[in-house]
Order: structure tokens, then C-alpha cells, then sequence
């Protein structure tokens, strides 16, 4: 949009003008903010982003804190919430808040859906890192800070953090008396929640112990209003296999408690140990209907866009089959849906953490992190069409085990620093996956009197075994996998200060991370639960192909087209194995410059790096279980953190350019499966963040990002005329081939980078009374336009025919309107608070299926939310 360019070079020219304000600062001044800070102005804030405690201003890196008492401000109840707190910072999810898909600048899942993908932003709590994706949401009470530090962290992070890292610091005793709080709160759709944390200190100066919990309840805001019982929206239901259930959308109710013992024998040792469990259940979040116009929600099921339109065209005339579905024509409103099918989301995990930090020396540490996590993912099968049909429907369960170790020596002289260490990281995965697809046809066999062990899943047999007018049947599939990783790596990095205002920083890892993939078996059954065929298995027979049939697969009279495997002697498959390994050399090097206090210049290359992985979610055939080459990401940045008007004003900003090889990503084929695909592009911008304290009882803020992103490579004619058929990956560099045919991806942005991205805030202490401080906190951020996938909108070769819904307009280009009034005092606080205020109708989240389900997948973002809280102080 030109409103959006605009404004975005209005920011760009407003934050440059700030710095160049900066540079000219005389030395005089800058003397004069420090010897008045102590008066008021900025608080320092410590990070611990280079894995050891600096000041945020003094660390050459591009990183954003936010405190606790901050937290507490802005009302930050979970992930998504941090939409709105830094820039280039975006927070979606298609199962609701306790699977967060986090992408800093522009670099994030994007796509993947499948659950032994990790994501390219490495998510950490304490140091430890979060293998489990759909375990990223359960740690946000009783935090510390929250450090989230943009661009490849490839030296002192290691794998999986391309885009950059987030650490989640939870608190720890102080070991001095005892303290805690208890916060209680109630919202609208009936939200209840609480927060407690209780500290006590056995023995003064040694002993700490500390335990928090958290607790939420609240209803669903989307209705379902499908009636309970059989479902007669194809063929009257006569099959009696698809039944409605009377459950909502969404809602939650989770708890959490965490325990946390210091120990501090000596004056150099602190030991840390920590233990946590987590549980959430609600209902699965569906999306909301769109059809293929961009101008009417109505689902055309006769449209040859649609795999099944043809079906549906010759059988909708008899009544066996709707012809179309509009949720506005059944007089739904936004928050009301019509879902055969709302499973519940079940969400666990359980882990300890052993920190030990012994100083061996003057000058020398060692610090030893110790971490193990485990868990489970269960939603149980989940409408993923939002229509009456038994069109789309999955279901997920994952367990999941992980270790992880990071032992270091922390070298801390005056001018040189060095950190050596080395981790090594084991995780595990167990998948088992329920797909549901196409099952009204389950009625429609029933109705024309087809038998229940009739067997023609997706119509994969037409114009072969079977004639090309054969009835399809659904796909109900059980689809069995685990995968193990194993990373070791080595690392160091060390900073020296040439002169007092120069300082060069260097770092180097390796890295070897192996993953198997085991056990992999999807098997078919049909309407009667017999189990048919089996798909993906380590079963390949040069004669008879790499599917195994169970039982035969018979024609509409009854004749055998294709045999029994069991029968002709042949045995039953194993599971599939496969294995890949990534061996990688990743680093930085930073030089940065003070040319007058408080005043900081640097520029820095770095190099990141994200483990290769498999298709998870191939179900399809063996073939479609392949090693998926490691992303990297080479990132140039020159950037600024200064601080000026008597430490009033902070401003610190970067410009970055990233080359980028292999970006990770999923394209859904006409199968219905998830394929992993890897393509390289460029990515450049700019972000700043601006903090300016205006009294001392007014704190304004600012944050501008500006993203540029683009795949490489683009000729869409020679990409059209490219066989890639019977290739895993199916594509050949920026041609990919589609569910409509081949398309070049080249110059298409990244998945949900958004183009720009703005946010203001204020934080005032109003107005004394009676002991206490009227507070006014207030935000609005601004998400600029940004794409689901790599395929843009949808108009390049093909595509139309694909999607040319409103899925093909991506989304963005909207205002979220936050506030909070509290009545603070040293011992309570009562605050009213509001999210979203205006009720924006928004979709931070889509998956294109217009082709295969006939409509766009699409999850709305949450609406206006809004409620009160006491939180007592002891």
C-alpha cells in the first residue's frame, strides 16, 4: 500500500534524524547524562544475550528486554501478546496460544505444521533449549524478563536459531527473606486467572526456595452452531459414521507450577535447581470459512478449481452433495461457525533444570546448565474446513522427550573476554497422526448402496484398477512416526578491546546433528474399520511398488482389481527408516565503536544455521520421506544504541541484509500431503527502537521494523515447462511444482514477513491518591501486509486455479489497540485492562486449501478482550 510505504520512509527519516542527533552529541553532554542519571530518567536493563550479565546498551547486538514489572504493565497474559512489544517481532499460531509460531524479522516456522519440525527462532527458558514447538506458550508467569535477540545466533546458541532467540528468565530466590505476591483476575468469555508465588529463605544468604503456579479458565469466543447428533449435510448422513459434536471452538483451562531451590554453600558456588509442570485443555482452534472470491465468502463445491468439483457438480442435482456453502448465507456472524468436527487440545509438559556456577578464579566461571523436558500433544480429530461437510478433518498426538546439556568456562578480564563451551542436545519425538479427509463420501457410498468395505481412497484407483467414474471414497488413515536428534557442538567466543572505545568480538561453532527418522507406517482403512492398505512402510518390491495391499480392493460389483499382498504370501511390512546428518561451521565477528559516551556504533557478520529434518507428515508414500537440507543464513548488520537528553531519550536501531539458503517450508500437494521444500532468497531492513522518558512520571516509546524480502531466481515460462514430476523435493530451485502445476516462487516475499511494523506506547504515573499511583498504560502496533506462504497472492502462472479466494490476499495492514488503568500501591495493585480494543477482525494465521477443501484456511486473531485484576504484594 502507498499509505504503508509511506509512513514506513516517514519513520525510517524520523529515527535517522534521532541518530545523526546522536552522533553530533558533544562529549561535554554525554558526561553530564551519566552524572545525572542517578536523577531520573531511563533505568539500566541487564541482559544476559552473550551468556554472561552486560548492560543492554554496552552488547553489540540487536536485543530487546522486557521486565517484569513491564510485563505487568502491558498486560502480557501470553505469547501473543508480544505482537505488540519490539519490532519485527510476529506471534501466530493455527492451535491457539499454547503453540506459539514465532518469526523475528520475517524469519520464523512460516509454513511447517508438522510436529518434529523445529522452529528456526530457538526458544529457550533458563538456557535450555525448547525442542517441542507445541510446548512454547506454558512458561510466561512468574518471569524474570524476557530476552528476545534478533538475527543467527550460530556462536553461543547454536542450531535452530536463524532468526534469532528468545530466552524466557523465570525468578529465582534472592536468598534474602521471603516475599511472593497472589494475582486474581476476570475477563470477558468468562476468563478467571490467577497467579501466585511464594518465596522463603531457610538460611539466610544460602539456602532460597521458590514456588510459583498459574491458573486460566476461560470460555471459547467462537460458537459452534452445527446441531449435535448425525450429520446430514451429504446424502442425509446415511452411512451414520458422521457424527456433530456440541463443542466450541477454543476456550482453555491451564495450569501451571514451577519450584525452584537455590543453594549457596560458598561465596562461589550457586547451584539452581528447578522443576516444572505444565497442562492446558481446550477446545482445537478451526478456521473461518472462505470461498473462492475475494468478494463473497460463498464455497463453490461445483467450481473445477475444486479437486471434487466434478463430483460434486453430477451428484448435487440429486440432493446427495451441497452445491455451494456461505456462512453469511446461513446468518453466521463473525464469532459463529458450523464444524462437524471440534476435537480438544491437550497440552503437557514436565521438566527439570540443574544450573551450577562455580567461580574458579579472580576471573574465570564455570557454568554447567543441565535440562530435561517431556510432554505430550494430543488434539483429537479437528475440523480444518470449518463447513457442516466431513471434508477436512486431522488429528494429532506427539510425546516427546529432550536433554540438553551447555557446560562453559566464562573468562572475564578487563579488556579481553573469552567464553569456551560445548553442548550436546537429545531429543525425541513420537507422532502419530489421524488423517480425515473427504468422509461425507462415507454417506454417499451408503446412499447409491455401495458396502462399507468398498475402497477407493481420494479416487486413487480411477482410470486404473478402477473405471475413471468410480465413486471415491475418504481417506481415514492412521499415520505412525518418531525421530530422534542428536547435536553435539563446540564453541568460543572472545571480545578484545583494541582501545577504550573499540572493542572486536569473534566467535566459532561446529555443530553435528544427526536425525533418524523411525518407524514410519501410515496405514488406510475403510468405512467398515478394516485396515486396507499400508502406504509408508519400509516395504518396496521392484514388481509391485512400495504400497502393500492388506486386503483386495474390489469393484462396484464386487470383482477383485487388485489382490491381497497377505494373500499372495507376501509379508507384512516394517516401518520406514531413514537418516540425515548436518555437520556445520557458524560464527560471528562484531566491531563496535564509542565515539563519545553513551553513544555506540557497530557492524557485525554472523552466520546461522537450522538442522535439516524430514517430512513428518508424509502419509502419501515412502517416497515423500526425505532429508531436508539445513537452512543458512548469512546476515551483514551495522547498527546504533545510543542514549542522550540527560539518559531521557534511548534510541537504538540496525540496518541488516540476510542471504539466505534454504529456507524451510511446506506446500501442500493434491494429495492432501505436506511437502517439504527448501529455497533461497535475500532479505533486507531496518528496525528501531525508541524509549524516551518525558518526566519522570512519563515514559513514551517507539518501534519501527521495515522488512524487504524475496526468494531468488524467477522465470516462470522455463519453470512451466520443467518435468518434476516423481521428485522429492518436487521442486528445482525457485520452481516449485503446486497442485496446479509448476510455479517460480523467485521474488516472492517470505511467509508472514511483514512488509512494516509499527508500535507506540506510553506508561504514566497520573495522579497520587491515598497512598497509592493512578497508572495509564496505552499501546498501538501496527502490522503492515504480509503473505501465508511463498506463493504470494496467488496470480503467477497457475496459482489462480489453486487459490483465488481472499487466502490469496494474505493479511496485515491493521491497528491493534491495547490499555490498562491501575491503582498501584506498594502492597496491591487493581488494574482494568483492554485488548483489542476497536473488536479488529484480523488473521494472523493461514494454510492454502481452496483446492483440495474448496476454501481457504484462515484463523482469526482474537477479538476484544477485556477484564479486571488485583494482584496483593507481601
Amino acid at each position: 500500500m502507498i499509505w504503508e510505504w509511506e509512513n514506513s520512509m516517514k519513520a525510517i527519516r524520523c529515527v535517522s534524524i534521532c541518530a545523526l542527533a546522536v552522533g553530533l552529541t558533544s562529549p561535554a553532554f554525554a558526561q553530564e547524562s551519566q552524572d545525572t542519571a542517578s536523577q531520573g530518567g531511563l533505568h539500566e536493563i541487564i541482559v544476559t544475550a552473550t551468556k554472561r550479565s552486560e548492560k543492554l546498551q554496552d552488547v553489540p547486538v540487536a536485543v530487546s528486554a522486557i521486565s517484569s514489572e513491564t510485563l505487568q504493565s502491558k498486560g502480557v497474559f501470553e505469547t501473543s501478546d508480544l505482537n505488540a512489544s519490539m519490532p519485527n517481532l510476529q506471534v501466530s499460531s493455527p492451535y491457539g496460544s499454547q503453540q506459539p509460531n514465532f518469526s523475528l524479522r520475517g524469519v520464523g516456522v512460516g509454513t511447517e505444521f508438522n510436529a518434529n519440525a523445529a522452529s528456526p527462532v530457538g526458544v529457550y527458558v533458563d538456557e535450555v533449549y525448547q525442542a517441542f514447538r507445541s510446548s512454547h506458550g506454558q512458561q510466561l508467569y512468574d518471569l524474570e524478563q524476557i530476552e528476545v535477540v534478533r538475527g543467527p545466533q550460530g556462536t553461543l546458541y547454536g542450531r535452530n536459531t536463524t532468526g534469532g532467540a528468545i530466552n524466557f528468565i523465570t525468578r529465582k530466590p534472592k536468598l534474602s527473606g521471603t516475599n511472593g505476591y497472589a494475582t486474581i483476575g476476570y475477563g470477558n468469555y468468562n476468563r478467571i486467572n490467577g497467579e501466585a508465588a511464594i518465596e522463603v529463605t531457610p538460611v539466610e544468604d544460602k539456602v532460597g526456595i521458590r514456588i510459583a503456579g498459574t491458573y486460566v479458565d476461560s470460555d471459547p469466543y467462537l460458537r459452534n452452531r452445527l446441531a449435535p447428533g448425525l450429520n446430514t449435510s451429504a446424502a442425509g448422513g446415511a452411512s451414520g459414521l458422521n457424527q456433530v459434536n456440541d463443542r466450541s471452538p477454543g476456550g482453555t483451562k491451564s495450569y501451571g507450577i514451577r519450584g525452584t531451590l537455590r543453594v549457596k554453600p560458598t561465596d562461589t558456588l550457586d547451584i539452581t535447581l528447578k522443576g516444572y509442570y505444565a497442562k492446558a485443555v481446550g477446545g482445537t482452534e478451526p478456521p473461518l470459512p472462505t470461498g473462492q472470491s475475494k468478494t463473497s465468502d460463498v464455497i463453490d463445491y461445483t467450481s473445477p478449481n475444486f479437486l471434487l468439483g466434478g463430483l460434486f457438480g453430477s451428484l448435487a442435482p440429486a440432493g446427495l452433495l451441497p452445491a455451494s456453502y456461505s456462512q453469511s448465507g446461513e446468518g453466521l456472524g463473525l464469532k459463529e461457525i458450523q464444524a462437524d468436527t471440534i476435537g480438544k487440545a491437550l497440552t503437557r509438559s514436565e521438566g527439570v533444570v540443574l544450573t551450577v556456577k562455580a567461580e574458579l578464579g579472580d576471573s574465570l566461571d564455570l557454568v554447567s546448565v543441565s535440562g530435561y523436558d517431556s510432554g505430550r500433544y494430543l488434539q483429537s480429530i479437528t475440523d480444518c474446513d470449518g463447513t457442516p461437510l466431513r471434508m477436512c478433518a486431522i488429528g494429532y498426538q506427539s510425546n516427546f522427550n529432550a536433554f540438553n546439556q551447555d557446560l562453559r568456562f566464562v573468562l572475564d578480564r578487563q579488556a579481553f573476554k573469552l567464553i569456551l563451551g560445548g553442548g550436546y542436545g537429545r531429543d525425541s519425538i513420537t507422532a502419530d497422526n489421524r488423517p480425515d479427509f473427504f468422509n461425507f463420501l462415507s454417506d454417499v457410498r451408503a446412499a447409491v448402496g455401495l458396502p462399507d468395505t468398498y475402497f477407493n481412497p481420494g479416487g486413487a484407483f480411477n482410470g486404473t484398477a478402477l473405471s475413471a467414474g468410480s465413486l471415491p471414497t475418504g481417506i481415514r488413515a492412521t499415520n505412525h512416526s518418531k525421530q530422534k536428534r542428536t547435536s553435539w557442538a563446540l564453541y568460543g567466543e572472545g571480545s578484545y578491546e583494541i582501545t577504550p572505545t573499540l572493542k572486536l568480538t569473534a566467535g566459532l561453532r561446529y555443530t553435528i546433528d544427526k536425525t533418524r527418522f523411525m518407524d514410519g507406517i501410515t496405514t488406510y482403512y475403510d468405512d467398515a474399520g478394516n485396515a486396507r492398505m499400508i502406504t509408508v512402510s519400509d516395504f518396496n518390491d521392484p514388481a509391485l511398488g512400495n504400497t502393500y495391499f492388506i486386503e483386495p480392493v474390489r469393484d462396484e460389483a464386487g470383482n477383485i482389481v487388485i489382490p491381497s499382498y497377505r494373500d499372495l504370501g507376501v509379508p507384512m511390512p516394517g516401518g520406514l527408516e531413514r537418516s540425515g546428518k548436518s555437520k556445520k561451521f557458524t560464527g560471528r565477528a562484531i566491531l563496535d565503536w564509542k565515539p563519545i559516551d553513551d553513544v555506540m556504533l557497530y557492524a557485525s557478520f554472523s552466520r546461522g544455521y537450522r538442522a535439516g529434518t524430514f517430512n513428518g507428515l508424509a502419509y502419501g508414500s515412502a517416497n515423500q520421506v526425505y532429508f531436508v537440507r539445513p537452512e543458512q543464513v548469512n546476515a551483514y548488520e551495522i547498527g546504533f544504541k545510543s542514549r542522550f537528553l540527560n539518559n531521557r531519550v534511548q534510541v537504538n536501531g540496525a540496518f541488516f541484509y540476510y542471504d539466505y539458503k534454504g529456507q524451510q517450508g511446506q506446500v501442500v500437494d493434491n494429495t492432501a500431503t505436506a511437502n517439504l521444500i527448501a529455497l533461497d532468497g535475500t532479505l533486507k531492513g531496518f528496525e528501531a527502537d525508541i524509549q524516551f522518558a518525558a518526566t519522570d512520571r512519563l515514559t513514551l516509546t517507539a518501534s519501527v521494523g521495515i522488512l524487504d524480502s524475496k526468494y531468488k531466481g524467477y522465470d516462470q515460462a522455463a519453470c512451466a515447462a520443467k518435468d518434476l514430476s516423481g521428485q522429492f523435493p518436487a521442486q528445482d530451485g525457485s520452481c516449485v511444482q503446486t497442485s496446479g502445476g509448476n510455479v517460480s516462487v523467485g521474488g516472492n516475499p517470505f511467509p508472514y514477513a511483514a512488509k512494516s511494523s509499527l508500535n507506540f506506547g506510553f506508561d504514566w504515573d497520573a495522579v497520587e491518591l491515598g497512598g497509592g499511583t493512578i497508572k495509564l498504560h496505552g499501546d498501538a502496533s501496527y502490522t503492515g501486509r504480509y503473505y501465508f506462504d511463498s506463493f504470494k497472492d496467488y496470480s503467477r502462472g497457475p496459482l489462480p486455479s489453486v487459490a483465488s479466494g481472499k487466502f490469496g490476499e494474505g493479511n496485515g495492514d491493521y491497528w491493534l489497540l491495547n490499555g490498562r488503568i491501575s491503582y498501584d500501591t506498594p502492597r496491591y495493585t487493581i488494574s482494568v485492562w483492554g485488548k483489542n480494543l476497536t473488536n479488529k477482525v484480523y488473521y494472523p494465521y493461514g494454510i492454502s486449501l481452496e483446492n483440495l477443501f474448496g476454501n481457504g484456511y484462515r484463523v482469526r486473531g482474537l477479538p476484544r478482550t477485556y477484564g479486571i485484576e488485583a494482584t496483593m504484594r507481601f
